[in-house]
């Protein structure tokens, strides 16, 4: 219902009656980055992390924030967190494509993990598809051409 101050007042509770729980810890994180509160929004998702270091979702959107900061080996590093966890979770592969597409220039890559996040779809995404097809073209003709050799046969 987009009631953000009650969501937060009501993550808050949890995480006292739960400390054991990442989930409420994660969401918590999502209503302070509503609120533009990124550093509790990042303490709320290292807390997550003290309580489950491989935290899907709790990863991803560290990885997401760090992105953001500019922080690139440290977003790699907490999407490949999330996928060790979780091999197939797709936020993790969709925003890892996208950091080493973009940020890190690593196409092949990129391919592999924006692949992986569509074919887990039920719905294809119709811009992620575009992506795929464009870094496709771009994978390939990065290959370095291939010369005759030998006797000219």
């Amino acid at each position: 219902s987009e009631n953000w101050l009650e969501a937060e007042l009501e993550l808050e509770q949890l995480t006292l009656e739960h400390p054991a729980y990442p989930g409420p810890h994660v969401n918590l994180a999502l209503v302070y980055l509503h609120d533009g509160r990124r550093d509790d929004a990042r303490a709320a998702l290292e807390r997550a992390l003290q309580i489950e270091p491989g935290h899907a979702a709790a990863n991803t959107q560290l990885g997401i924030l760090l992105r953001e900061d500019g922080e690139f080996a440290e977003a790699e590093a907490a999407y490949r967190r999330a996928l060790a966890t979780d091999s197939e979770h797709a936020l993790s592969h969709y925003n890892l494509g996208v950091l080493l597409d973009i940020y890190l220039r690593r196409t092949a890559e990129a391919l592999e993990h924006y692949e992986q996040y569509q074919a887990s779809l039920t719905q294809p995404n119709e811009t992620v598809g575009r992506w795929i097809i464009d870094l496709r073209r771009r994978v390939n003709n990065s290959e370095p051409a291939r010369v005759a050799q030998g006797d000219g046969t």
